[in-house]
């Protein structure tokens, strides 16, 4: 889980710090996060999708030159160009995209990150082009220390991470060819996955190999402006990666067959009027390829609808359940805007739900205040609330910041709506006649 995450010259952030641990300095499960339209809620989500997208561009690269070497027409195309573009992205574009607009001074990101009761810390920081400084300290045996710290004048690799000075040499052949452009995770991993005898992998500390899994099974859904919606899912093999539709090997009806009894719980609790939900499948050369359905009583008959066909907020559950259900299995999920095209008391009766399984870490933006009137289902203490403060800078506090002996019948949604924690738009009186008249 995360402890905290610090950022500097981060799309709209000068300089933040978000702190997710209790009074005690333990992780919290369940973080809610709100603020007022273009503060900055998903801006703060997608540190951590930058995260998961600094792990997996040496495999863009491997990528994108299978393409250039097999079909390097299929550029030409405008539509599968910008496809490409906007799924793969390597250093350089990644630091465009996040880097805050005009500004000189380096971009940085730490994560403090708490893994089986002990601390840790990554550091990635960048210049306008490519990476800079890149630094790692976690447990190594018993104690703390460094597990490496790379710029570009110096690469120092603690040897304690690996079993064999080997591997340790190897890696330090592939820094010196690669860092800058890659970080040195998405270069280890890269080798990890690129030797098929697990060799790499297998010389990893044992704490080294159960921080890798967690960066690699975090799982984050972030809206990107007037765009489409990204999300990359670390999902375990016990849960299906696309409900919609796709094709699955026939070994593996058995997944299919216990996926469609799941959604046929999870949608028959959620709504009345559905009264099955199922995959048409079709068996062709040893695979099963399949779609999803929904029987739904309307007009006083059970009809059978392609579930692609259902209401915005339908969907917007169906692309949520794989996200809760990691969360719920122990990974750390991160999800802007949970409450888009789902109803209020919904998202309420959903979130009160996961508070109770969550064995992982829910960090999610919303604008849903009724979550504040959860309590005590929903502590206090998970509420946070984004403020701009002087000169275009942020700061995001736990409404305890505000309020530190909140009573137990304090109604906090009141609270915040009066403006008792910040973060709420200034009342404003518009005239629609007179913009019209500005057109005219």
């Amino acid at each position: 889980m995360f402890e905290y995450i610090k950022l500097k010259n981060f799309k709209s952030f000068g300089n933040i710090e978000f702190n997710l641990s209790d009074r005690k300095g333990i992780p919290k499960n369940l973080i809610l996060v709100y603020g007022e339209n273009g503060i900055g809620k998903s801006n703060l989500a997608s540190a951590f999708f930058m995260l998961s997208e600094t792990l997996r561009t040496m495999n863009v690269r491997d990528i994108m030159q299978t393409i250039l070497l097999e079909d390097p027409e299929s550029f030409q195309d405008e539509d599968f160009a910008k496809y490409i573009k906007m799924r793969y992205k390597d250093i350089e574009t990644l630091i465009k995209e996040n880097k805050t607009v005009s500004s000189t001074e380096n971009m940085y990101l730490e994560f403090g990150f708490n893994l089986n009761g002990k601390s840790g810390r990554y550091i990635i920081e960048t210049n306008d082009s490519q990476i800079v400084h890149e630094h790692l300290e976690y447990v190594l045996i018993r104690n703390r220390g460094v597990y490496f710290d790379i710029t570009p004048d110096s690469i120092s690799i603690n040897e304690k991470i690996f079993a064999e000075k080997e591997a340790l040499n190897d890696l330090k052949t592939s820094c010196n060819k690669f860092w800058g452009k890659h970080s040195f995770l998405s270069i280890l991993e890269h080798e990890c996955d690129d030797k098929a005898d697990n060799y790499l992998r297998n010389q990893l500390s044992s704490h080294f190999k159960k921080l890798m899994q967690f960066f690699s099974n975090l799982s984050c859904k972030v809206k990107y402006g007037s765009k489409q919606e990204r999300g990359i899912i670390g999902l375990p093999h016990n849960i299906l990666g696309d409900y919609y539709e796709g094709k699955i090997d026939i070994k593996d009806e058995n997944l299919l067959s216990k996926t469609e009894k799941m959604l046929n719980a999870f949608f028959m609790a959620t709504y009345k009027d559905v009264k099955r939900v199922y995959f048409k499948k079709e068996k062709k050369d040893n695979f099963i390829h399949y779609s999803l359905m929904i029987t739904k009583l309307i007009a006083g008959q059970e009809r059978d609808l392609d579930f692609s066909l259902e209401s915005t907020g339908t969907q917007s559950l169906l692309q949520l359940l794989p996200f809760m259900l990691v969360v719920v299995k122990g990974s750390t999920v991160i999800i802007d805007e949970f409450d888009t095209g789902i109803h209020d008391l919904l998202v309420q009766n959903l979130v009160t739900s996961l508070n109770e399984h969550l064995e992982g870490q829910l960090i999610m933006t919303t604008h849903n205040t009724l979550l504040m009137e959860s309590a005590p289902v929903l502590p206090k203490d998970c509420i946070y609330v984004i403020n701009e403060l002087k000169q275009g800078e942020k700061e995001i506090q736990c409404i305890t910041h505000y309020d530190n002996k909140i009573h137990r019948n304090t109604n906090i949604r009141d609270q915040y709506l009066l403006g008792q924690y910040h973060g709420i738009p200034e009342k404003a009186s518009i005239n629609f006649h007179s913009l019209l008249e500005t057109l005219n």
